[in-house]
């Protein structure tokens, strides 16, 4: 929606507000600061209390809320769709880091202890992971003989990922499921 639009329909609910506002503050402020009635507070007051009593003036304030509640619904659920978005694309790229350095430390022999350094980043990112329903091998993926499985799905989910891809994601990543239950341990 465009936003001067929406900033309209903002101001047009907040001055139907001033006559439920200005009666109450009226109220208040002979109360609490002055001694004895005011006569332009309380002219003020009866004009604010005249035109909420208009017959269209409840279901305009009512109409009007409506729409500012919807429109502020939106725009929430919109924002945290982006913010979602990010997210997914942020793992994706970790994921995809991640398994191109695996694959440039694990070169040579000795997996896993060639990688103590990346335990931290690969736990860190599977606990994300795992926030958006992912599959995610566990310590068992150390146990084999070499880091060639850890690589592949870290690529592989990780591109999907990127591309914004969740439900694909998860069934690839879940697909991974069997390759590391046969696998055989070092």
């Amino acid at each position: 929606m465009f936003k001067w639009l929406k900033s309209l329909l903002f101001v047009i609910w907040a001055l139907l507000l001033i006559p439920l506002i200005g009666t109450a503050l009226e109220k208040w402020f002979a109360e609490n600061i002055f001694t004895e009635p005011n006569a332009v507070a309380t002219a003020i007051s009866n004009k604010l209390v005249e035109i909420s009593h208009l017959r269209w003036f409840e279901s305009a304030l009512v109409f009007m809320t409506g729409i500012v509640i919807g429109i502020s619904l939106e725009t929430s659920t919109r924002k945290a769709g982006e913010r979602r978005a990010f997210e997914l694309r942020s793992l994706g790229y970790r994921f995809r880091s991640l398994s191109d350095s695996i694959s440039n430390q694990t070169a040579s022999s000795g997996w896993p202890d060639n990688a103590r350094d990346l335990r931290p980043a690969i736990a860190s990112a599977l606990i994300s992971a795992r926030k958006f329903g992912l599959w995610v091998p566990g310590e068992r993926m150390y146990e084999l003989p070499d880091a060639s499985f850890l690589h592949e799905y870290f690529k592989c989910v990780g591109k999907l990922l990127e591309d914004g891809h969740l439900n694909e994601a998860r069934r690839e990543a879940l697909s991974w499921q069997p390759f590391l239950d046969r696998a055989k341990p070092s």
